[in-house]
């Protein structure tokens, strides 16, 4: 199963209350829900970034990350 990413970026000089800034979205692909989630936190991590959460909605994935300190 394919499924599109949503991908938000928390930024190391983002104020405490401050907003995700939204990043891009990308495609990933596997043969199970735990699989695309593998498949998220490995694409995340190639970016440089730390994945915080990763989200199932009704048709795609959303998924939250932290740039390093």
């Amino acid at each position: 199963m394919q499924r599109a990413v949503r991908l938000f970026v928390i930024t190391k000089d983002r104020s405490p209350a401050g907003p995700p800034r939204a990043g891009e979205t990308f495609s990933v692909e596997a043969a199970t829900t735990d699989g695309l989630r593998d498949a998220v936190k490995a694409e995340v991590a190639d970016r440089g970034l730390r994945i915080r959460s990763v989200s199932f909605g009704p048709k795609n994935l959303v998924a939250y990350a932290e740039e390093p300190a």
